[in-house]
């Protein structure tokens, strides 16, 4: 691996509008039709990636590993969320964020999220060797 020099507070903010298509009643999470906890977590993880990718050589990316929130209010289809990510902590490859995200009234989430560097064309290397088992 590459010499790669993330420091702790590196952080992004991603800003999106609740549609039906991420509610959970259409990602089949809930019955309801409120924003659903796994598009929460997909832009907690966007936001994450964000906070590093500029700060990656050519070639490398992170990929998420593990997710551990809570989703604490829900958030009606039609309203803005955002999600913040915060590099807490790097250990080697390893990466672990504070993530966050609000509605436009209050915390609608929280936890940690961890992302491991990884070299793209290696890492897609092995996992299309699958294919060939």
């Amino acid at each position: 691996m590459e010499n790669i020099n993330l420091q702790v507070g590196l952080s992004a903010s991603i800003e999106m509008e609740v549609f039906n298509k991420s509610s959970a009643v259409e990602m089949g999470s809930g019955d309801l039709d409120v924003y659903a906890t796994p598009a929460m977590i997909s832009l907690m993880e966007r936001s994450a990636l964000s906070a590093v990718s500029l700060h990656l050589p050519k070639g490398y990316t992170t990929v998420g590993t593990a997710v551990n929130i809570k989703h604490m209010a829900a958030t009606p289809i039609g309203m803005k969320v955002r999600a913040v990510a915060e590099l807490v902590g790097v250990e080697g490859r390893k990466l672990t964020f504070k993530i966050e995200a609000f509605d436009a009234v209050e915390k609608i989430g929280e936890g940690q999220h961890e992302r491991y560097i990884v070299e793209s064309s290696k890492f897609r290397g092995k996992v299309y060797s699958k294919l060939n088992s």
